[in-house]
């Protein structure tokens, strides 16, 4: 499976591209010159997707994610008008001659801020409705349901509701919030969707393609663990609480189809959705942190080396004549003296 770094070096690779196409038509169109409008137009997609994927979709923008939705709209807008500027001035200066762009105008700031607000505006929008959801709806792909396969991780903030009593409601929220957003970081860097919030627990998955796949739902939810108890200190400091979380790991078939009318969203259901629910209960029961279903991990192309999955007791559910074979997912103890 491809690392995160190799899959933003295609993004910014494709953006280049696109963008390289669309500058040298506008540069082509209003001065004459599409080679030039083709150069600064690929410097323009490669920056901003770069700056996407490694500044405001990265932990750096983590932060900035977390503002009201204008202040993230605006400072993004700022950002890009500013490069902008700079690129084309930069592009003009280095590039330009008797056969290219004898300066830029009023009309290129402008053609590219309009290109700013509408991108910016659809990367707002498609984190208020999560990755890949926005072109989901947009294309219509689950107007009508869909079946899927796909691999499922339910997480569940521990102790939360002691937390809660003694933290109040609002700082609970904002527990809740920071929590949210670590968990969520690792599951996204890790290529999975966040399906949905529901109170202290979170959904996401990930597609499914037949014979084995790499194990980034094991991956994410271990990062997650880390990222946790790296940032203890902070939470302590915060919410005089660390923040930790039980997870359940499935696989299978889904139905996944649009749902609802005056507030739509894309839901995900089955048999699947209702045994990772009842996984996560085994967790709780059986005082695990992190319980897997054979059914995913026989889907898996092995576990990262670092994690050893150990037997527990089959899970009987109800209306199965099986009880499902479940494995207790631990991190494997380091070395002596590493």
């Amino acid at each position: 499976m491809p690392s995160r770094a190799l899959v933003l070096f295609r993004a910014v690779v494709t953006a280049a591209l696109a963008s390289a196409l669309v500058g040298g038509a506008y540069g082509a169109n209003q001065h004459g010159a599409f080679g030039t409008g083709a150069v600064v137009g690929a410097v323009c997609g490669a920056t901003f997707s770069a700056l996407e994927g490694f500044v405001f979709q990265g932990d750096a923008g983590a932060r900035l994610r977390r503002r009201p939705f204008l202040v993230n709209f605006s400072v993004r807008c700022a950002v890009y008008v500013v490069l902008i500027v700079m690129i084309e001035a930069l592009g003009v200066w280095l590039l330009s001659g008797r056969q290219g762009l004898a300066g830029f105008r009023l009309l290129d700031i402008a053609f590219g801020l309009a290109l700013s607000v509408v991108g910016n505006l659809m990367y707002a929008i498609a984190e208020l409705l999560g990755p890949g959801v926005l072109f989901a709806f947009a294309a219509g792909r689950y107007h009508r349901p869909r079946r899927e396969e796909r691999a499922l991780l339910f997480v569940d903030l521990r102790a939360s509701t002691a937390a809660a009593e003694r933290l109040g409601e609002a700082r609970f929220l904002d527990l809740l919030d920071a929590f949210i957003v670590d968990v969520s970081q690792a599951i996204v860097q890790n290529g999975g969707e966040i399906h949905k919030y529901v109170g202290d627990e979170i959904i996401a998955a990930w597609r499914l393609k037949p014979g084995r796949n790499d194990a980034r739902i094991v991956r994410a939810c271990f990062a997650a663990r880390e990222r946790l108890a790296a940032r203890r200190d902070a939470y302590k400091r915060d919410f005089g609480v660390g923040a930790d979380f039980r997870a359940a790991l499935h696989g299978g078939a889904v139905a996944v189809g649009e749902i609802g009318s005056f507030k739509k969203e894309i839901a995900l259901i089955g048999d699947s959705m209702n045994t990772t629910a009842r996984i996560l209960d085994a967790c709780r029961d059986l005082d695990r942190h992190t319980l897997a279903s054979s059914a995913l991990l026989d889907r898996l192309d092995g576990l990262p080396t670092s994690i050893t999955p150990c037997a527990i007791a089959p899970l009987s559910l109800r209306g199965k004549s099986e009880p499902l074979e479940l494995f207790a997912l631990e991190r494997a103890p380091a070395p002596a003296g590493a």
